[in-house]
């Protein structure tokens, strides 16, 4: 877009005094002087106070009102100079040609191209067809198609499209109420709620006051933005304009009482305190800023979870009120309003992203500490598994740890490992503890395609000492030989219970390395405690040997030198 010139004024303050000064009354000249320093100096708010008061004791005396509305332009006031440049015709018998090229210049960035048209022709016809006059009659065609493809976009729901129109056309008219509307309308549609609201916003300084797209601007920048002063201050102008709105009030309440909830939460997840934000969030006996997340989605639901709440955007009698002098086309028959759908506040909503991770989180840490907690680890599965539903949080750290987790407990070890392997990558490969939880699920893995001694004793992986004991002595009455069993059987029956009856062992062994294979010793002996685990075995059976130490040798009975050694037994049996 061309930059619009003020030399015509310019002309006229180098020649400040009109032909009729001489019957200015006292005081006045020097009034006028003032504001022309000012209006020069571009004080262009302080020199149309003091045009004003110069008008009011010179009310015939056109320049004045061609000066304060240059001023009223350069403030971008363009309703108040096109009063004045209306008057300024109106004093000179349509005479003063520059007025007319003010409200060409006017109406075109206000997108009135047709109104743009006719002052132009006025003009030019006084004129002559001069290269103001062609760069601006080239400016109001390339706006005037513009905006013809943005609305034909709108009407045809290419929202992309239509936003890219609409920013071209914006150029050139750049006050223009429709074309930013419609481009508000076609950034929500598309997803881009941050530019959406930006638009909304310029707008609530272009149109008279408004509660309802105030509150408009405040629930979509509230509930599908980041937290950021914005809302707050969208309210605040809400009430600078009506102090009394029921509607305002009660969403500026509604806006402490989660700040005071969401700055609890943090201070939860500085100290990390798992339990804390699971009560902060989820039980009713939280405290006063207690059941957060079912607040916040009620909240949410009601504001932004139906499109009846929030559309049409801006009301469209609020900007037909606003344009002083409408076009025939903006008159016209009413136009077609495209169905616009808004984003889903579930899935884009930042806050809700972050309660649902704390939780995810919270579950996490908890089912790594609490091991018999089967409840954390469905509940480490409901929240995480959210998490990576929403928005942009298809590859999420927090939410692809606590999957493999998941996944880990549920003993599918391969989806676990790729899953902790794209939380490493996810993480920039630095990560310390993740990369501790792939390797012990990679060490899983490798294990269950080896011995899994819960399967053999016939127990979860989250069993207590008492569960296994018991399971134990049942399995040893159906593997033991004297009872239709094998040596074999049992033997493999006496190593399990071994290890999951020590809990140093059975940790080990959780952690993925098998305590009894010798080669996961790297050489040393696999018995923590040098006690051979089936010596009570092989003295009640054959009562030939003792298990005695491994560091002097080797027990009686068994052939080899020093060192490690593994049992091959036949499992024909």
């Amino acid at each position: 877009m061309r930059l619009f010139t003020l030399t015509p004024l310019l002309l006229l303050l180098a020649n400040p005094a009109s032909a009729d000064s001489g019957l200015y009354p006292p005081g006045l000249q020097p009034l006028i002087n003032k504001a022309n320093v000012l209006l020069s100096s571009g004080l262009f708010s302080e020199a149309a106070k003091i045009y004003s008061e110069a008008i009011d004791q010179s009310p015939a005396d056109y320049l004045l009102y061609y000066k304060r509305a240059t001023a009223y332009y350069s403030l971008q006031r363009h309703n108040s100079a096109l009063e004045d440049f209306d008057k300024v015709l109106s004093l000179t018998s349509n005479t003063f040609d520059n007025a007319h090229l003010m409200k060409a210049r006017i109406f075109t960035r206000d997108g009135q191209f047709s109104l743009a048209k006719t002052s132009l022709a006025a003009y030019v016809k006084a004129k002559g067809n001069d290269k103001e006059a062609e760069e601006l009659d080239a400016d109001m065609k390339e706006g005037e198609k513009l905006k013809s493809k943005a609305e034909k976009e709108r009407n045809a729901e290419l929202w992309n499209a239509c936003v890219e129109s609409a920013t071209q056309a914006l150029r050139v008219a750049s006050h223009s109420l429709e074309i930013r509307t419609w481009r508000a309308e076609c950034s929500l549609a598309a997803g881009d709620v941050e530019s959406s609201v930006g638009d909304l916003t310029r707008l609530s300084h272009l149109l008279q006051p408004s509660t309802q797209l105030l509150t408009h601007i405040f629930r979509l920048s509230y509930f599908l933005l980041p937290p950021s002063p914005a809302p707050l201050n969208t309210l605040k102008q809400c009430l600078h304009y009506d102090p009394d709105s029921k509607p305002c009030l009660s969403l500026r309440r509604m806006l402490k009482s989660f700040d005071k909830s969401f700055v609890q939460l943090d201070d939860l997840l500085a100290k990390s305190d798992w339990r804390g934000i699971i009560k902060l969030l989820l039980s009713p006996e939280g405290g006063k800023n207690g059941d957060l997340w079912k607040r916040w989605e009620e909240a949410m639901l009601s504001h932004v979870g139906e499109e009846k709440e929030i559309l049409p955007l801006v009301p469209p009698t609020l900007i037909q009120a606003s344009i002083p002098q409408p076009s025939p086309t903006t008159v016209k028959k009413n136009k077609k309003t495209p169905h616009i759908h808004l984003p889903l506040a579930s899935k884009v909503s930042p806050q809700r992203q972050k309660l649902v991770r704390s939780l995810c989180k919270s579950y996490t840490h908890l089912s790594d500490t609490v091991k018999s907690s089967a409840e954390y680890k469905t509940q480490m599965e409901r929240w995480c598994d959210e998490l990576l539903t929403l928005d942009g949080c298809n590859d999420d750290v927090d939410g692809l740890i606590g999957r493999g987790e998941a996944l880990l407990a549920k003993e599918e070890w391969e989806d676990a490992v790729r899953t902790l392997e794209r939380a490493f990558e996810s993480s920039g490969r630095s990560d310390r503890e993740i990369h501790q939880r792939l390797q012990k699920a990679q060490k899983l893995l490798k294990q269950s395609k080896q011995k899994d001694y819960y399967k053999i004793i016939g127990v979860s992986r989250d069993a207590d000492a008492k569960t296994i004991k018991k399971a134990f002595r049942k399995a040893a009455k159906s593997a033991h030989p004297d009872k239709g069993g094998s040596e074999a059987k049992m033997a493999l029956l006496n190593e399990a219970y071994e290890v999951l009856s020590n809990p140093e062992l059975r940790q080990r062994f959780d952690n993925g390395e098998d305590p009894m294979d010798p080669m996961a010793q790297q050489g040393g002996h696999p018995f923590a405690n040098g006690q051979h685990p089936f010596a009570q075995f092989f003295q009640q059976q054959q009562g030939g040997f003792s298990g005695g130490q491994f560091g002097g040798g080797m027990p009686r009975g068994f052939p080899g030198g020093q060192g490690g050694f593994q049992f091959h037994f036949s499992h024909g049996q």
